[in-house]
């Protein structure tokens, strides 16, 4: 009865290692996949360069025909000028769930998806709400950099940082925060962002 007795412990002890080894293997790759997802969007904003000055061209505008005489609009068949569709769509109609869900089915795709600088700005507004730091910041970024706004560009890196440092995202905070040093060195906000570092930089877990 007690070898039994023992065979069962270390059964037991053998199966939660087993489980232990499982769930670590299994962080790890998640950690790698999300410092891959990070630097991808560093590097993409760091590669982003505003054109100062340069405004963004007017929208021509629309004369509306007849309801009797309008032609029914062909859906897009690419998926991103779909996901573009959808995303003016549901910004307009004042969905940004919708938006930001829109945006993420295409996230691999960014670079290439085609938006106005509003609605970029929308779109990262959405995303923010969302709590999708990091997507936020690209998108409100692309906004202010493809309209030639630098100094716009750089608060909304410095807005996202701060809101994901307040919400506990110590570690996207500080992303953030590299990134714009790196990509703006003479920033007018360099000396709150470093203060800010060092404050995100005490919140990191203890190795």
């Amino acid at each position: 009865m007690q070898t039994f007795v023992i065979l069962a412990s270390l059964a037991v002890v053998a199966g939660a290692v087993a489980w232990i080894v499982i769930v670590v293997r299994k962080y790890r790759a998640a950690r790698i996949v999300e410092r891959e997802r990070e630097a991808q969007f560093v590097a993409e904003m760091l590669r982003a360069k505003p054109v100062p000055g340069k405004a963004p061209a007017p929208a021509p505008a629309v004369v509306a025909a007849p309801a009797a005489a309008a032609p029914t609009a062909a859906a897009p068949t690419d998926p991103l000028s779909a996901a573009a569709a959808s995303i003016r769509s549901a910004l307009a109609a004042g969905r940004g769930a919708d938006a930001a869900k829109a945006f993420l089915a295409v996230l691999a795709e960014r670079t290439k998806l085609t938006l106005e600088p509003a609605a970029w700005e929308g779109l990262g507004r959405a995303l923010l709400a969302q709590g999708a730091y990091l997507e936020a910041a690209w998108a409100l970024h692309a906004g202010a950099a493809l309209a030639g706004d630098a100094t716009g560009a750089q608060k909304r890196l410095v807005e996202v940082a701060v809101r994901a440092g307040d919400a506990g995202q110590a570690q996207h905070a500080l992303k953030l925060y590299a990134t714009l040093l790196d990509k703006y060195p003479h920033s007018q906000y360099a000396d709150f962002v470093r203060a800010n570092m060092k404050e995100q930089e005490k919140k990191l877990p203890k190795a």
